[in-house]
């Protein structure tokens, strides 16, 4: 992937205002790595997940996918899950990890960073999230994870599970998963 030019954070946490959306932005959480949204060309399959496309994902993660449907806390989830794995101890390593979830309490990016402390058990003070301007909407990034509001009361969460996945990588990921239908 060509190298993207870094622009200053205009957004903090604090205030959940974020950049214009396809701007490429410098990351503290990842120092010298930029977040960049710029389209990327469209991928050979399209996959689908609770209305949104999931364009691309990293070559050499896990080949173990698994689609989940739960609900936590009157949070709708639906998510995709791949995996590697056996490994000689018979365990398996989750390499990335894409989830929908919808309720009506998601009315703006820091109310989802809100459910997000809760249900991830983050210490809301010192979770050290940044701004992140997905292109169907503002959200937040920290190490291994980018998350967004993408309508009012749906927001996705694109996680990567360890080594497997760089961030830029993740980045990829989670700019490519773009809504494609209707929000119920």
């Amino acid at each position: 992937m060509a190298a993207a030019t870094e622009v200053a954070v205009t957004g903090t946490a604090a205030t959940g205002a974020a950049p214009a959306a396809g701007a490429p932005m410098k990351t503290a959480s990842v120092p010298g790595w930029t977040v960049d949204c710029r389209p990327t060309p469209p991928p050979r399959h399209r996959q689908l997940l609770d209305g949104f496309a999931l364009g691309w994902v990293p070559p050499g993660i896990g080949p173990l996918v698994t689609d989940f449907e739960y609900e936590w806390d009157d949070v709708g989830f639906r998510s995709r899950v791949w995996e590697s794995g056996p490994y000689p101890d018979d365990s398996y390593r989750v390499d990335l990890q894409v989830t929908v979830m919808r309720s009506p309490a998601f009315t703006d990016a820091a109310a989802l960073r809100g459910f997000l402390v809760e249900y991830l058990e983050r210490d809301p003070i010192s979770w050290a999230t940044e701004p992140f301007a997905h292109p169907d909407g503002p959200g937040f990034t920290d190490v291994g994870e980018l998350f967004w509001l993408a309508a009012p009361g749906v927001a996705v969460r694109v996680f990567g599970g360890g080594e497997q996945v760089d961030f830029r990588d993740l980045t990829r990921t989670a700019c490519a998963a773009r809504q494609v239908l209707p929000m119920r």
